[in-house]
């Protein structure tokens, strides 16, 4: 059987190879290496993630029985310690550089997500993956916790993952928002757990919308409040600035205050913005679409497997955690350039069912209406 034939030639063809040769080079990641190159690792994780394995071992007896077809990609060796050196050794930062020139040819072709008012949307937000504080030492908070921290920038075009930090469940996540640069003009929508006064300050001077729920906390005082429609769920559209010392020196200018009673779940939401114009009701939609993110984070988990990791150490888990960032952007790339109606579980699930068979991509949705998870 051809190379060029199966399944899975076709899927990495679509991959940036260019780009992630250019970081090779730059950080010269295979200095010396003779076996598993950084394009052979990065193939054999992404074969693992789209066949949903979960641990060296498996990788080993489940791809051995196609080491000739990966052979012709240059893969060698896929025994479980060769594996586990590339993982230590091989650079993790090379697959950052193939996450992002991955993401630029997503965002290409995303479909697009406005509001009436304009502007790109963003979400950001954290997940933790919690792990063995015994066998990931590196990963520790405390004697009997350990655990690493995704904090994600969310592109509501496509619903791409734009940017990744990665982080321990020790760092900051307010911390790791305000290193970040946002573009001018776009909406950023993220939780209260980001409520930084100061912070809010530098976005609206860069001319970035915010738009949060307000924490118990803050003080503030009504200086005008907007008219609602009677049968709205808006309760109360209010002008507000701060009060409290701090908050009020490190924010001068006025906010948003919305009050919003949301029905399902009995109870009322304050919503936290900048622009003086915008429709309550539109305020409270930015918001709510914020749930995207942690359907992303769920997916991640629940579809590529984030709590069976394929090495203990930081580089190895940077690797899988980057090439995991990797197929979901690959999986939404094959799915916008064909038009597919496919969910991206459904098509993650067609794929490792027939990677390595002799069929075209548009053949593989002539397959069973689901594939077995």
């Amino acid at each position: 059987m051809g190379q060029g034939s199966t399944l899975f030639f076709q899927v990495q063809a679509r991959l940036p190879w260019t780009a992630f040769t250019q970081a090779v080079e730059q950080w010269d990641a295979d200095y010396k290496v003779h076996r598993a190159t950084c394009r052979s690792h990065c193939l054999v994780l992404l074969a693992a993630l789209l066949l949903k394995r979960q641990s060296l071992r498996d990788i080993e007896h489940g791809l051995g029985g196609r080491q000739s077809v990966l052979r012709a990609l240059g893969v060698g060796s896929l025994d479980h310690n060769t594996v586990s050196h590339a993982n230590r050794h091989r650079p993790a930062i090379v697959a950052e550089a193939l996450f992002d020139a991955l993401r630029k040819q997503a965002e290409a072709v995303a479909p697009r997500q406005t509001l009436v008012m304009g502007g790109k949307r963003f979400a950001l937000d954290a997940t933790e993956i919690h792990v063995s504080s015994a066998l990931f030492e590196w990963a520790r908070c405390a004697p009997e916790d350990a655990g690493i921290k995704l904090h994600l920038f969310l592109d509501y075009d496509g619903l791409l993952p734009c940017e990744v930090e990665f982080a321990t469940l020790r760092d900051s996540e307010l911390q790791l928002a305000r290193r970040r640069r946002y573009p001018s003009g776009s909406i950023l929508c993220f939780d209260q757990g980001y409520f930084d006064s100061a912070w809010f300050q530098t976005l609206t001077a860069h001319g970035v919308t915010l738009v949060t729920r307000l924490p118990p906390r803050p003080l503030y005082e009504v200086i005008a409040e907007r008219p609602v429609a009677d049968a709205s769920p808006v309760v109360a559209d209010e002008i507000i600035r701060f009060t409290s010392p701090v908050c009020r020196k490190q924010y001068r200018g006025r906010l948003r205050l919305i009050t919003y009673y949301d029905a399902a779940g009995d109870r009322l939401l304050l919503f936290l913005t900048n622009p003086m114009t915008w429709e309550a009701e539109t305020i409270s939609r930015v918001y709510k679409d914020r749930w995207q993110i942690e359907l992303f984070f769920k997916w991640l988990k629940q579809n590529l497997k984030l709590r069976h990791f394929f090495g203990r150490n930081e580089n190895a888990v940077r690797w899988q955690v980057l090439l995991s960032l990797c197929l979901y952007l690959l999986l939404a790339l094959l799915k916008f350039e064909n038009a597919w109606t496919l969910s991206l579980r459904d098509l993650h699930n067609r794929l490792g069912l027939y990677l390595f068979d002799p069929l075209a991509l548009t053949q593989m949705l002539d397959g069973p209406q689901q594939a077995p998870t």
